[in-house]
């Protein structure tokens, strides 16, 4: 018996009594109060170990019971210190017993839950926590004086009850490799190739949500055939408590048969994500439902809604909604300010087909809503016609066109692209253009010339249109507005209206797919940045939708996205009784947000059931149709706590091609990291540029020389693939054939980039390599009422547009070729070359024009290629956006080759020839050696007798170093 005392003449003060001294007894701990009396504290009603405390000179010990609360004060430190150690472990050694058996029932749990997902962990760790509520932890200092057993399951307890990572990472780990050696025999043989670590892992764990991402190659259909023979053979799972997702018929059909073929299962649940929800409407309304045409026939679908439409348009209300929506959203908005570079804001034109009513290619967005407007008020005009009243071409520039040309009222229009401060566009140079305004003010002043002036700035106030309306009432302009009827007809001869129909088609299916409920829509409506589009869209939208479901409805037919949506409601509100603990998903990358939802509401409707997903974030390609990549890169927000496990071994390619594609599509920091390593090695580069002058007549002839090169290097039938990612830019039929003919050792097919998904060959050609709409990466752009109802745009730019281009690389065993010509490159085959990738470039003969490529960028939209053309005045240089962007420049006047800047000379770059021309220190034009009364001089091309000129003159420029020969003065055509 252990006893303690005050210390002291003076009495202690206490809480609820007066202690004087205390005894730690077998039963528990007596406290002897100042009228002598005691109390008897058993071990059961301490509710928590004696608490010390100590101060200046004396220590007081607190004993917590579940009647009051004791306090020994004015003891001696060291003896205060000892009874608590004495009573701590009594105290410890009487709760031993509590804390064992809850470490049995947690052992007895977690030997029958298998892998330890979090949500068993979550129960556990509550029920520890209860537990050690009325037994707290060992303080560190008490180490030492308790037996190690005893202090190990404190210790565990409250490992438990933590959740300690560590810790639960070493119980799985421990799981994984003990259910490895007891399923080898399974993982050794249930492929052609023993499963890989990775494989066999993502196969064992089984956390409540599981994510595997496979690189392509890395063997997800094997891991997914691997997973249902582990879960059936560890007893884990019956065959009808499993269900396998695929989005195809072939691929839920594959896995079926795979399983049947190396597992021996018969009827397993691999079913399509409608096939599934048809399956479960028939469950609850005990009947198969019926499928409208409408939803099997998407030309049946269109002709509908195009009809509908055409009904709907003879509405005058229904006219007027019409018409107000092409005034203000025919185009996507968008404020040439905020590209980048004239070459950027000239594919936004270009990828929008921007014309005018009357069919015109116009050089802005701003120009096209002035030429809208003065068609639709009557307003006779001209685009960009030539100046009547002048002939102001020079040596050196072109006759002046004016934007618009009011011919009835000798008025003539010029939309500035300033901003309230004369700023111009970042890729505009300000002062020039400012100089252009000026001169064409003075021009008009002079011949006395009506001119209207727009600007950007009026644009962005939104006053474009009332601004040029005021000013031509003020000129005396008189409107004669077109009927409704008449723009309508207009628009529907420009094909317009039978091309909207089309996107209303569209959209409808987009709502759909959506599962919407149309009061979540009004209010996604409010919320988006496009919010006026969308009302204005879902104004026409609606009216037809309403029509869509009249018809489904009066038939008892349902499209494909009801069988989403239904599911989804039938599963949440427990009609249907999910029979299924694992859900297995494949493709997860291709998710849409609905699919995912009906995944969740399974796992939920079944008790302890856990979902696997397979894919790989590197391959989602199918924004289009309603996939949204973001469900796999942000997976856990979506599901909960999640495992994920990344294959990191390929058995496709090798590594020439691994790096340059890995390295390529993790440029984009949201696409998740991971390490593929390959089985294949090589040394040498297995991405090859190939350099050729292509045309609509030669790619054929290119394709073949490649063709003889991978005949050449192979002795057995290979297979090769030849890709783009628009079918159109693929071979003709007999052209296809004729390779296949040249090459009988060679199976020759050919697909889109998105047809290649999930296929393999020896050789991959990779063609349409070139920038533009449909270039690649893609400039088509989505409408953007289809756009606004599709997942969410990545920031980091063509982010699916570069996973399509790591999907055509990666289809190759052996090696891809890229196919391009380097006058109208790909920006990726640019990125390639400039960012130093290990690329092959040497194996085919290049001509100097392609070597020479890239170094001819142009100058001022930057985007664009300068190339050589011949005009009614010889050849000249200019750029490949011509018309939309104006760049031109001299060729040499010896040898008509270009000439490269270098200081402050212009140099031919044919070392043949080495003319040069010098360049004026001022404006930067070139200089001539002219005739003067004092002799030869060198004097600017942009001298002038009159109005804006540079006067600077030099009587004498040493050649360049290695040129000694006589200057030549250029004579060029006054058209550039």
């Amino acid at each position: 018996m252990d006893s303690l005392s005050k210390k002291g003449g003076l009495i202690g003060l206490l809480f609820q009594s007066t202690i004087t001294s205390a005894e730690s007894e077998p039963e528990g701990i007596r406290l002897f109060r100042k009228s002598h009396d005691s109390v008897l504290v058993t071990w059961g009603k301490l509710l928590a170990p004696p608490i010390l405390k100590q101060g200046l000179f004396f220590s007081s010990v607190m004993i917590p019971s579940e009647q009051e609360r004791y306090e020994i004060k004015w003891a001696n430190h060291t003896d205060a210190s000892d009874f608590r150690k004495k009573v701590l472990l009594c105290f410890y050694k009487h709760h031993e017993a509590t804390v064992n058996k809850a470490l049995s029932q947690i052992k007895d749990q977690t030997d029958r839950i298998h892998y330890l997902r979090t949500s068993y962990c979550l129960k556990i760790s509550e029920y520890a926590q209860t537990v050690l509520n009325k037994v707290q932890v060992p303080p560190e200092d008490l180490y030492d004086e308790l037996p190690e057993n005893l202090l190990d399951s404190f210790v565990l307890l409250y490992k438990w009850s933590s959740l300690h990572p560590e810790f639960l990472e070493a119980q799985r780990q421990s799981y994984v490799e003990q259910q490895k050696e007891a399923n080898r025999e399974l993982f050794d043989r249930i492929e052609s190739n023993p499963l890989t670590d990775k494989q066999r892992d993502a196969c064992i764990i089984d956390e409540d949500n599981n994510l595997v991402l496979a690189g392509a190659g890395t063997g997800k259909t094997s891991t997914m055939i691997g997973r249902v023979g582990y879960l059936i053979n560890s007893h884990q799972a019956s065959a009808k408590e499993i269900l396998m997702l695929a989005f195809g018929n072939k691929a839920a059909e594959e896995m079926r048969e795979r399983i049947t073929e190396k597992l021996g299962i018969e009827h397993i649940t691999a079913r399509t994500f409608h096939s599934l929800g048809q399956s479960i409407i028939a469950a609850v309304e005990k009947k198969k439902p019926a499928i409208s045409p409408l939803a099997t026939d998407e030309k049946l679908l269109s002709k509908t809604v195009d009809t509908w439409f055409t009904e709907l348009l003879k509405d005058p209300d229904y006219q007027t909604k019409t018409i107000r929506y092409f005034e203000k959203f025919l185009y996507p908005a968008a404020n040439p300010f905020e590209f980048n570079s004239e070459g950027e804001y000239i594919e936004f034109i270009r990828a929008n087909e921007i014309r005018t009513l009357k069919g015109e290619n116009v050089k802005s967005l701003e120009e096209c809503y002035i030429a809208n407007w003065l068609f639709r008020m009557g307003v006779e005009y001209e685009y960009e016609a030539s100046y009547k009243e002048a002939d102001t071409r020079t040596p050196e520039f072109r006759q002046y066109y004016p934007d618009f040309y009011l011919s009835e009222h000798g008025i003539y229009i010029e939309h500035f692209g300033i901003d309230r401060d004369g700023n111009t566009a970042p890729y505009i140079d300000k002062t020039s253009y400012n100089e252009g305004i000026a001169w064409k003010r003075e021009l008009h002043n002079a011949n006395k010339t009506k001119l209207v002036e727009t600007f950007h700035y009026d644009q962005r106030e939104g006053a474009l249109l009332p601004r040029l309306e005021a000013q031509l009432i003020a000129q005396g302009v008189n409107f004669d507005p077109l009927p409704q009827e008449a723009v309508l007809n207009t628009l529907e001869e420009f094909g317009v209206i039978s091309t909207f129909a089309g996107i209303l088609s569209k959209l409808l299916q987009r709502y759909k797919a959506n599962c919407y409920h149309l009061e979540s829509f009004e209010a996604i409506i409010e919320s988006h940045d496009k919010s006026a589009l969308l009302k204005a869209a879902f104004e026409l939208l609606k009216p037809l939708f309403e029509r869509y479901q009249r018809l489904l409805n009066q038939h008892q037919e349902i499209d494909f996205d009801d069988m989403i949506a239904k599911a989804i409601v039938y599963v949440q509100e427990g009609l249907f009784i999910s029979p299924w603990k694992f859900i297995l998903v494949d493709e997860f990358q291709d998710i849409s947000e609905p699919r995912a939802r009906l995944v969740t509401a399974l796992r939920d409707a079944k008790k302890n059931s856990s979902v696997f997903c397979v894919g790989d974030d590197w391959q989602a390609i199918y924004r289009f149709t309603g996939s949204d990549v973001s469900l796999t890169t942000g997976f856990e927000r979506l599901f909960g706590a999640t495992k994920t496990t990344a294959l990191d071994k390929t058995f496709r390619f090798n590594n020439s091609i691994s790096d340059i594609a890995s390295r390529f599509i993790t440029q984009n920091p949201a696409q998740v990291k991971k390490q593929i390593a390959t089985v294949k090695q090589t040394s040498t580069p297995a991405v090859l540029l190939v350099r050729k002058d292509i045309s609509a007549d030669n790619t054929v002839k290119h394709v073949q020389e490649i063709l003889e090169a991978i005949s050449d290097i192979s002795s057995e039938p290979k297979t090769v693939y030849l890709l783009a990612r628009f079918h159109f830019k693929l071979l003709e039929q007999h052209q296809l054939k004729e390779c296949s003919n040249l090459f009988p050792n060679l199976i020759i097919e050919q697909l889109s980039f998105h047809g290649s998904k999930g296929k393999e060959a020896d050789y991959v050609i990779v063609l349409g390599l070139e920038r533009g709409k449909h270039g690649f990466p893609s400039r088509k752009v989505t409408h953007p009422l289809l756009d606004a109802l599709l997942p969410q745009l990545e920031e980091f730019p063509d982010a699916e547009e570069r996973r399509l281009f790591y999907v055509a690389l990666t289809r190759a065993k052996d090696r891809s070729y890229l196919l391009t010509d380097m006058t109208n490159t790909s920006d990726f085959v640019k990125e390639l070359i400039n960012d130093s990738y290990p690329i092959g470039t040497g194996v085919f003969d290049v001509s100097s024009t392609q070597a020479t490529a890239l170094e001819r960028h142009c100058p001022s939209c930057e985007t664009g290629t300068v190339v050589k053309r011949t005009g009614p005045y010889g050849v000249f240089l200019s750029c490949n956006n011509y018309p939309l962007c104006s760049y031109k420049d001299k060729v040499c006047p010896v040898c008509q080759s270009e000439m490269k800047t270098e200081g402050r000379f212009k140099m031919c770059i044919n070392d043949q020839c080495q003319k040069w021309v010098p360049i004026c220190p001022s404006c930067k034009g070139e200089l001539r050696l002219r005739d003067g009364r004092n002799g030869q001089f060198w004097g600017c091309i942009n001298y002038r007798r009159s109005g804006q000129s540079c006067s600077h003159t030099e009587n004498h420029i040493e050649p360049p170093v290695k040129h000694t020969f006589q200057a030549t003065s250029l004579q060029q055509p006054a058209e550039l």
